[in-house]
């Protein structure tokens, strides 16, 4: 396909399944091929700015909660996919949307899957059972229940297996690329290298502000967590009790739920915001205290910064372990987590030389992987074998 390509993407509303793919729409564009992308009304402004085609979901229901928004959204993005699929040489989806490879086979187009967890098989789907908590990835915990709503999703959007991980293993494309290394990778031997593909962090595209260093002093701490963590200012005062008056400075952002003034009194050792521009914070900071999601787990790794994890629930547990299996950091489980637990368990992490060098290895691979550079030249020379 020497033509220029009229490619689909599709995903669903969460925020760290979609942002990694925004920069992947705007290499597409910048080549000149015609990119459209079908997402829920809220993140209209964010696909545009990209410079592709905005596609509302087909009767999508705004007028309910975004839990049920949520829900609601498989089926509404399921719907618009089908209608206007055919107009298209391919579709690009992120792996929660679980009907892509079966749509694309019906629409009679070629498919490519991005993964913004791991690449899932159905040891890594069992382990998201087991250790994610009481989240979406709990139905893999039991058999009977993944069964019954395997069957439901079969008849709904016509898969090809009645069974949710045998539709995600063997059901999939040809080409499906993973936002991390593949030493980073669970299970990494049982994935072939001729179908998954370890592109590394997705950075580019990232419209950050200016941030102010010249107020702190010695090394940077940087706490930021995840919407699950966010919503209670408990944590917070837990960290400020813990780094009161050290000798590092600590940057904070504690989201748009939590309100400063929650916090009590902050000490001058401290720089509370509701957000910061995290790409350079993280060049700064010595140490990431994280909720282990994915997305913020592959920046460290790609600017080297050692990692103490407090993982809540779906992928973020075995990120945790991941990252303390390979020597990249610690992690504390979120009910047991103290200010004496902070200091000490974060202070190990900054006196011990062996994290920062590890994640140089790790650092290295993840600036060469490529990112969604390499994701475009991949399915570019796929298209043009049709």
């Amino acid at each position: 396909m020497s033509k220029k390509a009229k490619i689909l993407m599709v995903n669903l509303p969460f925020s760290g399944h979609t942002n990694p793919t925004l920069e992947l729409a705007e290499i597409f564009v910048s080549l000149g091929h015609k990119v459209s992308y079908i997402h829920s009304p809220d993140w209209k402004d964010k696909v545009e700015k990209t410079g592709a085609n905005f596609i509302a979901y087909d009767d999508y229901p705004v007028t309910l909660s975004n839990f049920q928004k949520e829900i609601k959204s498989w089926g509404a993005a399921y719907r618009t996919v089908q209608r206007i699929g055919k107009e298209y040489d391919c579709l690009i989806y992120e792996m929660l949307f679980l009907p892509g490879k079966s749509l694309a086979d019906q629409l009679g187009i070629p498919s490519f899957r991005l993964f913004s967890t791991f690449s899932l098989n159905e040891k890594v789907l069992s382990d998201f059972g087991m250790t994610g908590g009481w989240y979406m990835t709990c139905i893999f915990r039991f058999p009977h229940l993944c069964k019954m709503i395997s069957k439901i999703l079969k008849r709904k959007f016509n898969l090809r297996y009645a069974s949710i991980a045998q539709e995600i293993v063997e059901n999939a494309p040809k080409l499906n690329f993973t936002y991390t290394v593949k030493d980073f990778q669970i299970y990494s031997n049982e994935f072939e290298d001729n179908h998954y593909k370890y592109v590394g962090s997705s950075l580019g595209g990232r419209k950050e502000g200016d941030f102010d260093f010249t107020k702190m002093k010695g090394p940077i701490i940087y706490i930021s967590l995840g919407t699950l963590l966010n919503t209670s200012a408990k944590f917070f005062k837990k960290c400020i009790e813990a780094f009161r008056d050290q000798p590092f400075s600590v940057i904070m952002s504690i989201g748009n739920t939590v309100k400063i003034e929650q916090l009590g009194e902050i000490p001058d050792n401290f720089f509370v915001y509701s957000f910061v521009p995290q790409l350079k914070v993280l060049q700064k900071a010595s140490l990431f205290i994280t909720h282990g999601g994915m997305n913020s787990v592959n920046e460290a790794l790609f600017y080297g910064v050692p990692m103490l994890v407090i993982p809540v629930g779906n992928d973020q547990p075995m990120v945790a372990r991941q990252i303390k299996n390979l020597n990249l950091g610690k992690y504390i489980e979120h009910e047991n987590v103290n200010p004496a637990l902070l200091l000490e368990t974060s202070m190990e992490i900054l006196r011990n030389k062996t994290f920062k060098d590890r994640l140089k290895n790790f650092q290295t691979k993840s600036q060469s992987a490529g990112g969604n550079t390499e994701i475009a030249r991949q399915i570019l020379a796929e298209l043009n074998k049709y």
